[in-house]
Parts: C-alpha cells; structure tokens; sequence
C-alpha cells in the first residue's frame, strides 16, 4: 500500500514553517522527508515556481547528501540511491512524489510535507491534493501580512546581494511582485480551502504564538495529526 502525506504545512512562507519543521521531525511517530519544501503542488498549479523548482530539489538534496557523508561513518548507499533519485528527472511527476514517501523509516508513521507555497494553488489544485491525499489534514500558519512580507523581502533581497548590488528599481519591483503580495492573500486563499475541506480539517496557527507558547503550539499540532505528546523536542523556543 502507498504511503503519502497524512497532513500538509500549506502556508505561510516567512511564518515559522521551518521551526516546525525541524520540531516535528524530532518526533519519533512522525515522518518527514529530507527536503523541506518539495514544491510538488505548487510546481503543478504555479507557473512562477517552475522556473526554479527543479533548481531547489537539487541543492537541497546536494545539502544533504553533503551532511550525510560529513556526519555518517558507514554510508548507507541505498539511502544515497534515494536521495539522488530525488533530485532525478523526470521530476514532479505523481511517481516521483509519492516515491519520496516510500521508506521504510515511514511505515506506521504520520507522514508529511511543509510546504508554504501550497496555500496558493489554487481551487484546481486543492481540489488535486484531495484527489491523490483523500482526507489529508492542513496545517496553516497565519502572520500578519505586512510584516510577513517585510520578512520575504529581506529573505530575496539578501539572496539577490549575493550575486550583484540590488538596485532601488529591482526592489521595488520585487515588491511589488505577485510572489510576494500572492502569500499574504489569505483573504483570497482560505475560502477557497475551505471549499474543498471541511474546517476541521485545517488547523489555523497565529505566527506570534511560536515565539509566545511554542510548546502548545506543538502540544496542538500533535493533538490535530494523531500522535501522542512527545517531551524531548530540541530547542522548541527558537523559531526560524
């Protein structure tokens, strides 16, 4: 039988997703794969993450693999095998995704996916993510929208500083920027989840509650996936 995502981080970018991230796969009844953010959904149903999704896979996966052999005194190559098959063509198809969750360490786990662009495919692709997950569950982080993308802004702007000077007009124009304004539209973007999915499928997270009560915060996303409390999580209080 497959083994695919019992719950989905759908949003939002800048809002506390890799916190949990790294929270969540502490758990030992949760599984998560090596890659933050696999971009599935939104390469489908998103124009703009095609031009750079492919890109991601690969060097994330080119970070791991590096931290596995720097940290692993016996290699196990069938792990490397599936690492390299991930950032392997064809890539984002329905294979490809559902062959990232086929491993052993996930069997008779919860298994999922944080991936903040999701929020934003659209009702087509909520209505695909019901498709292929059937009654996944939906976790959503909510920031406040300006300060959200203030955040996602300094985030582009220190990556485009890195090849060149960024100038006043390509900033303005990141700003201005459907990837940027699109994230914090949850105006737009809620109704039309919850058209698909009941509400008690989604489970809203004010952002500052991560940095106020991490550990409720944490205590509430268990509670909401299926999995018993676990005591031991690293650091709870550091968001990211």
């Amino acid at each position: 039988m497959k083994q695919l995502p019992h719950f989905l981080c759908i949003g939002a970018q800048k809002a506390g997703t890799s916190w949990l991230f790294e929270q969540l796969r502490q758990h030992p009844d949760i599984w998560l794969p090596p890659v933050k953010e696999l971009h599935y959904f939104d390469h489908l149903f998103c124009q703009s993450t095609r031009s750079w999704s492919r890109w991601h896979i690969k060097q994330c996966i080119s970070n791991v693999l590096r931290n596995y052999a720097n940290n692993t005194k016996q290699l196990d190559f069938s792990y490397v095998r599936y690492l390299t098959d991930i950032a392997s063509e064809p890539m984002f198809s329905e294979v490809w995704y559902e062959a990232i969750f086929q491993r052993p360490g996930a069997q008779g786990k919860i298994i999922g996916d944080i991936t903040p662009k999701y929020c934003a495919i659209g009702p087509e692709g909520i209505r695909y993510v019901k498709q292929l997950l059937g009654p996944v569950k939906l976790i959503w982080i909510i920031r406040d929208p300006v300060a959200r993308a203030l955040s996602q802004l300094r985030m582009e702007t220190e990556k485009r500083r890195m090849k060149s000077e960024i100038s006043v007009a390509e900033w303005l124009e990141l700003a201005a920027s459907d990837d940027v304004l699109c994230r914090g539209a949850y105006l737009d973007y809620i109704p039309q989840w919850l058209a698909e999915f009941d509400k008690d499928a989604i489970l809203f997270i004010p952002f500052k509650h991560i940095a106020t009560q991490p550990k409720q915060v944490l205590t509430t996303v268990e509670a909401f996936i299926g999995v018993s409390h676990y005591e031991h999580y690293s650091a709870p209080e550091k968001k990211s």
